[in-house]
């Protein structure tokens, strides 16, 4: 690969051969170019319940077009230059976006230092609303870096557009959903999971919720983010789904089974003793036969407890309407994959009024505390029918 990067710009609004489709969530559009085959069916694969996807282009949308070039304008020969270029790092662990150039209608960057994804040269032409992504090779780990990027470019539509990002889980049942909040090690992924797999419920989002309405009259919406799931083991305990986790080859472990799972310690549900493991979205509807809500009105919201030394559960009404901390939209390294920071995207204008609108509605949702304990795995439809009666959803039922 040779060429400089400081000078070489690919041309983000050329066509590549192959499918058109568009992407879109809410008031967000992509419209997709690939000359990777079947690009479409693996982005419906890993985002597939977050988003609606259509043959063609969408007028006015953001173009996105995707090159395999085995001769990058960006070599490692030539990637001296990297260490003296601006660096923004979106996670410890990556990924690294290195800005190439960075003009006022164009920029290149570089995104990489990722554990399970290849790099990709992000070209884009601003006043044509377009961008290019090239990688040097089909393969899964490019693959995964495009639909990240895509997902990405998605929720960046949303999030300067005035959408609220939740640090929040959530699940629903004919249409009604109940939104699960509260800070990290609370347990409300924990919560999302035995849910939607032991109690029947639609899984809607893990960790990251957001919320928007129709206008002033329209009706509230949560939704999720399309990212890698992180299943507490402790959440496995005697669940029916063990065997088939331990077994199945999932794409974060190379397409390998992770075998024989450890047992949780007592203290497998605190941030410092958790043994996480991870999946996309489709693999855990393959390996748990759950279904997946693209969105669902808000009925009530749960703010949960997981207490590794308590036997059972409580469960306390609190009072709808009234200050609630856990509402307060997410910041810092939450919105790390929803913040244009390098500014790729055209802003649309901010609608903080909506914005106050649609928290204003979650605040007024029946609310319920509830403080479990490791135990509640063995009894969860019951444990669960109690906190949806809790919030006035007992004719939510599974089926």
């Amino acid at each position: 690969m040779t060429g400089n990067p400081r000078t070489t710009l690919l041309d983000p609004t050329a066509s590549p051969p192959g499918d058109v489709f568009t992407l879109s969530r809410w008031f967000a559009r992509l419209s997709v170019q690939s000359a990777l085959p079947e690009l479409n069916a693996f982005l419906t694969a890993l985002l597939g319940p977050y988003c609606v996807l259509a043959t063609g282009a969408a007028p006015g949308a953001v173009t996105v077009s995707v090159r395999c070039s085995p001769t990058l304008p960006v070599a490692h020969d030539d990637l001296d230059a990297v260490p003296r270029s601006p660096q923004l790092w979106l996670d410890e662990d990556g990924p690294r976006m290195v800005v190439l150039e960075h003009l006022s209608d164009t920029m290149v960057t570089l995104r990489d230092m990722e554990e399970d994804s290849d790099p990709v040269l992000i070209s884009v032409n601003r006043p044509e609303k377009a961008i290019r992504l090239d990688i040097a090779a089909d393969t899964p780990r490019a693959r995964r870096a495009v639909a990240r990027l895509v997902a990405f470019l998605l929720g960046a539509q949303l999030h300067s557009g005035g959408v609220p990002v939740l640090h929040g889980s959530a699940v629903a049942r004919d249409g009604k959903a109940v939104a699960i909040l509260g800070p990290s090690s609370s347990g409300k992924s924990t919560l999302a999971f035995l849910a939607s797999t032991l109690a029947g419920w639609d899984f809607v989002s893990d960790d990251t919720l957001l919320a928007w309405d129709e206008g002033p009259n329209g009706p509230l919406s949560v939704s999720g983010s399309p990212r890698r799931l992180g299943i507490g083991v402790g959440s496995l305990t005697a669940h029916p789904a063990r065997p088939r986790f331990e077994t199945y080859p999932l794409r974060r472990y190379g397409d390998s089974p992770v075998g024989p799972l450890p047992t949780p310690s007592a203290n497998s549900w605190s941030g410092a003793g958790r043994v996480r493991l991870y999946c996309d979205i489709d693999e855990l509807t393959a390996i748990t036969g759950t279904r997946c809500a693209q969105h669902a009105t808000p009925a009530g919201i749960v703010l949960p407890v997981a207490d590794p030394h308590l036997t059972g559960w409580r469960v306390e009404a609190q009072t709808a309407a009234g200050e609630l901390p856990e509402l307060k939209p997410t910041s810092g390294r939450n919105l790390r994959y929803f913040v244009d920071y390098l500014g790729i995207l055209t802003p649309r204008p901010f609608d903080a009024e909506g914005r106050a609108r649609v928290l204003d509605g979650m605040r007024r949702l029946p609310r319920v505390r509830v403080r479990y304990g490791p135990d509640v795995n063995a009894d969860f439809p019951r444990f669960w029918s109690e906190v949806t009666d809790a919030l006035g959803l007992g004719e939510a039922r599974p089926c």
